[in-house]
């Protein structure tokens, strides 16, 4: 018995002089939701890239990055199951959301109750912040209204001065950016005269337009559904060549844009406000984006999109976080994150009290006839 208890104690000595300990302490495990069908060009490869990036560059550390991904075939139920076996599994330390909204709101709910770090890359219903008191969510975009109002701003930088404004009905997000683009204060001599729902225009084009004719509309703007108001922008720049168009994230879709020679030359000039903003780029960083560009056209033979930044970047706000303060505790993490922010690849995040982004730039892109994006801002 003498000799057991003596082999016993000799192990846990040698453990603790060698700095032995549980290997789960030194993982980041990362949940990622959402239908890999309707993932954003390059969103999980920026994914994929950030884990093997960041093993390799805390190896040394003894640090683990694991990324999981939970599929849910764009199925509410299918994602409810999935958001009650994520809060059941003590070794994840966070959730990166769904671009699903309602899905995501109820991620959002269960996660901060569960104490289960969640960042969303997606866009998120407003009322996730501005009515609740999570302390675990963080949101990686603008708001709703934020989205309205940066279009409102861009607006009053063309030449356009009689506006319409069209939402979907069916979608409680378009109907808040369009409160945002409606309620924001200028002083300029923009107007708004007609708004209509998305839905509307679609069935009774002609009738509308007609009347916009009446109205001496100049430039439109719309928040349609994801996927949709493609067609739409085409129809309106058929008719008139000359109309200002702007809208927001439902028009972010590059591989579309390239393989549709009409749809490219409808968005020459759109005005467009996405998720994914550049704060700026260092030599290092561009040397970094230039190596990702790279594998990603070698590995699919397409160009890299921004979404490729959003998943990067949402893995590695969490496991940099973690590691370089030495902790996989959620709530630790997320203390750290509303306190200092993270500055990551090519952006730098700042979070209110609420986990939504500290605003001080409004940024917007326009796009020209190749299809590319210049950027433009207007500060507070």
């Amino acid at each position: 018995m003498k000799k057991i208890y003596l082999f016993l104690l000799i192990t846990v000595l040698l453990c603790v002089l060698a700095g032995c300990e549980d290997d789960s302490s030194h993982t980041v495990k990362i949940a990622v939701m959402g239908n890999e069908a309707q993932f954003y060009p390059g969103y999980k490869e920026g994914i994929e890239r950030a884990e093997r990036d960041l093993n390799r560059e805390y190896a040394d550390l003894g640090y683990n990055v694991e990324c999981e991904f939970y599929g849910d075939d764009g199925n509410y139920e299918e994602a409810s199951a999935r958001i009650d076996t994520i809060a059941a599994d003590e070794s994840l330390t966070a959730v990166i959301g769904s671009m699903d909204m309602d899905t995501s709101k109820t991620a959002a709910y269960v996660f901060d109750s569960t104490g289960k770090l969640f960042v969303m890359p997606y866009f998120l219903y407003d009322d996730v912040y501005e009515d609740n008191n999570y302390s675990m969510v963080f949101s990686l975009c603008d708001s709703a209204e934020n989205v309205g109002e940066t279009l409102r701003l861009a607006g009053e930088k063309t030449t356009a001065k009689r506006w319409a404004v069209c939402a979907s009905d069916a979608s409680e997000f378009a109907q808040a950016e369009m409160t945002g683009f409606l309620q924001c204060e200028t002083d300029s001599s923009m107007k708004v005269v007609d708004c209509v729902n998305m839905s509307s225009l679609e069935t009774n084009f002609d009738e509308i337009y007609k009347r916009w004719e009446t109205l001496g509309v100049e430039g439109v703007i719309m928040f349609p559904e994801v996927g949709k108001g493609f067609d739409v922008l085409k129809k309106l720049k058929q008719r008139n060549p000359n109309l200002i168009c702007g809208g927001d994230t439902a028009f972010d879709n590059s591989t579309l844009l390239m393989s549709d020679k009409e749809l490219l030359r409808a968005m020459t000039g759109f005005i467009i406000v996405t998720e994914v903003v550049i704060d700026g780029i260092t030599e290092e960083e561009a040397d970094r984006f230039k190596d990702m560009k790279d594998e990603y056209m070698k590995n699919t033979g397409k160009e890299i999109d921004l979404w490729y930044i959003q998943g990067y970047n949402a893995v590695r706000i969490i496991a940099d976080t973690a590691i370089k303060n030495d902790t996989v505790d959620p709530v630790k993490i997320a203390e750290i994150l509303h306190k200092d922010g993270y500055d990551g690849f090519v952006r730098d995040f700042s979070f209110d009290e609420k986990g939504a982004q500290n605003k001080q730039v409004y940024k917007y892109n326009i796009f020209n006839a190749e299809g590319i994006v210049e950027e433009f801002e207007i500060k507070k």
